[in-house]
């Protein structure tokens, strides 16, 4: 009989300890959500409060023919702007739904970071990053949904010039070792901030979200992609002559 009293007192507080770290997890992605939308919803009206203001001047006819142009511009770049709120919004939504599933092929990672790579080179040249390419000749092949590898891959290779100063150096790698594949990206820019999570939605570099540095949800998005194609991102300190390095581990 004491063996059986054990057993259910046992058996119910490991409900209790279960109920209690189910609701813990319930709530804690109730607050994400919630941080989530009044974040993006603040990044929103800065731009749209613009927009409205600069149409109500030029429909109540208070701008200059000659600066209606600039205005028309302005209207579009802002516009530009919330698009890409609301697009970034939904991809890390997504991400975090139990329905999505990435479409997986093999993929030659080699390939994918010199297309990204080539995809971004003007922006790279025009902020004078003196960049330094390591990826192998031959093909490192991994199990990938390319759109989202690419996706992931580009977040992390935009930052080096969009978060750093202009003129710093950088260094793009790919490798193996083992059974894995590795990429690495580090810069000599800007070190990153002491005791902050960057892989957390709303965390930027730079410690504030502005609309001049995003949402706050490219890393957040780069790290949920690697996760569901069962790598790993870290952070550690950039080999000699650069500041950090960003590592993305895959298995070959």
């Amino acid at each position: 009989m004491s063996d059986i009293i054990i057993y259910v007192t046992s058996a119910f507080i490991f409900y209790l300890m279960t109920r209690k770290a189910v609701r813990k997890e319930s709530e804690r992605q109730v607050k994400e959500k919630d941080l989530t939308y009044a974040a993006i919803v603040h990044d929103l009206k800065t731009p749209m409060t613009s927009v409205q203001g600069f149409a109500k001047a030029l429909s109540d006819g208070k701008v200059r023919p000659e600066e209606q142009q600039e205005i028309f511009d302005i209207i579009y770049r802002k516009s530009i702007s919330m698009n890409d709120m609301v697009n970034t919004l939904f991809e890390y939504s997504k991400l975090g739904t139990s329905g999505y599933k990435p479409v997986m092929e093999q993929v030659d990672l080699c390939a994918v970071v010199r297309d990204i790579i080539a995809e971004n080179y003007c922006d790279i040249e025009e902020h004078k990053i003196d960049l330094d390419i390591d990826i192998p000749d031959e093909t490192v092949t991994i199990s990938a949904d390319k759109k989202e590898l690419k996706r992931a891959v580009s977040n992390l290779i935009v930052n080096v010039y969009k978060h750093n100063p202009d003129g710093i150096k950088a260094r793009i790698s790919v490798a193996k070792d083992g059974g894995k594949a590795l990429v690495r990206i580090e810069d000599s820019g800007s070190p990153l901030p002491e005791g902050l999570d960057i892989f957390e939605p709303f965390v930027t570099e730079n410690t504030a979200r502005t609309i001049d540095h995003g949402t706050g949800l490219g890393l957040a998005i780069t790290k949920r992609i690697i996760e569901r194609h069962k790598g790993k991102i870290c952070t550690v300190s950039g080999s000699s002559g650069f500041t950090k390095a960003f590592v993305i581990t895959f298995r070959i």
